[in-house]
């Protein structure tokens, strides 16, 4: 018989790197020995269907009401309940259910328990109350200094039935929550287990391409959760990067703009316009990549990405161009920091356009070198991965997950 396993995650939403996380969880577990049946579960199934091409199933219950209390308590607080009673029925349908990486616990600077993490501790018990095994596998976090978050984050680890982080300050942020974490499991991000060359590095490029900037821009997230903040500190991000790739222009250096999310399309036409205005000649190519292989061309063999989206700087990473980090969030300057260019880092919300040139221009003195030490990186990164898996694979084996595959009466919701 076959496992049916359930893999719960925000895939299909136009977002390179939620879906390069799923794919890399699918693509693991069929080669593996076991026979499975994978279907994705979440918020868009249309999308994550269409992306990823397995079915796929809505993570909440059907919900037609537009009457005039649609927006109420009372109709928020009856389309929970029936999502909880969707998800406890849902999860009765299969042998497993995984979260495939992804931030899955991650939470703002400093804020509140977010969407996510409630979605998961929902999950999570539903799984419970179904006794189905619930797996996280190589997610991440970030700290967490509000009590609620804390208690939320608890109450969320104490649902899954083997915990893998994609980072050791994940594991350490969960277990400053409270909970014990001896026997969770550490590797890289997902991702990192590929074991395929971007086209574009396998060919070596043309030397425009190995002249070329690539810029992965960002919808900024506000760092204090205020709306007027917010505007404020998108502003001026903005207008520093755009200075930053007018003067990569007036250089002479060929810019490549490329986002790897849907929130940030409109970021990237707002700078390529602005730089168009002020300059004559031709505009910053911009891309937008459908997937991790088409992102991995875009920025495989370049001289060098400037950016913030973590799957951007993995694809960077994975490819053996140094990158300079613009960070906004604990992961990228982790991955930055085990990638070895976390000297070339500037911060999101404070960076001035000449200080991010003055890390580029150093970062390139030393790029050769530096795209060794990234060499050796995705070698390790890779078998540190590959070996977290097999342990969490190995941990469901010995649970029985894969023994239900003996069992021909199937589980009805």
């Amino acid at each position: 018989m076959t496992a049916r396993i359930a893999l719960l995650g925000e895939a299909g939403i136009a977002n390179v790197g939620n879906d390069a996380s799923v794919a890399q969880v699918i693509r693991l577990l069929e080669e593996s020995d076991h026979d499975v049946e994978v279907t994705l579960v979440g918020r868009e199934p249309g999308g994550a269907e269409a992306a990823l091409g397995r079915p796929a199933l809505s993570s909440r219950a059907p919900w037609g009401y537009r009457g005039p209390l649609h927006a109420s308590v009372l109709a928020k607080g009856l389309r929970t309940f029936l999502d909880v009673a969707h998800l406890v029925r849902l999860v009765g349908r299969f042998d497993v259910v995984v979260v495939p990486g992804t931030g899955a616990l991650e939470v703002g600077r400093g804020g509140p328990p977010g969407g996510q993490i409630l979605s998961l501790l929902l999950t999570g018990a539903a799984c419970r109350l179904r006794r189905t095994p619930f797996v996280w596998v190589a997610v991440g976090g970030s700290r967490y200094s509000r009590r609620l978050t804390r208690a939320a984050v608890r109450a969320t680890a104490a649902t899954a039935t083997v915990r893998s982080y994609r980072d050791p300050a994940t594991l350490e942020a969960v277990r400053s929550c409270g909970t014990d974490t001896s026997r969770d499991v550490l590797m890289d991000d997902i991702v990192t287990a590929r074991t395929d060359t971007p086209r574009a590095a396998a060919d070596g490029g043309s030397e425009a391409v190995r002249d070329t900037v690539v810029v992965s821009v960002l919808d900024v997230p506000s760092a204090t959760g205020e709306a007027q903040a917010t505007a404020a500190e998108r502003q001026r991000y903005h207008d520093e990067m755009s200075l930053v790739v007018g003067a990569l222009l007036d250089r002479g250096t060929p810019v490549r703009v490329v986002v790897s999310d849907a929130a940030d399309v409109p970021v990237a036409r707002r700078i390529v316009d602005a730089v168009a205005r002020d300059r004559p000649g031709p505009r910053p190519e911009v891309r937008v990549p459908h997937d991790f292989d088409e992102l991995s061309d875009d920025v495989a063999g370049v001289r060098a990405v400037v950016g913030s989206r973590f799957h951007v700087l993995v694809a960077s990473a994975l490819s053996r161009v140094p990158f300079v980090t613009v960070e906004h969030a604990d992961k990228v300057r982790m991955l930055s920091d085990d990638a070895r260019v976390g000297a070339y880092r500037v911060d999101a919300y404070a960076f001035r356009a000449d200080e991010l040139l003055e890390s580029l221009d150093a970062l390139l003195d030393k790029r050769e070198a530096l795209a060794l030490d990234l060499d050796a990186w995705a070698v390790d990164a890779r078998r540190r991965t590959r070996s977290g898996y097999d342990e969490v694979l190995t941990r469901l084996d010995e649970m029985g997950v894969f023994a239900c595959q003996a069992d021909p009466a199937p589980r009805r919701g």
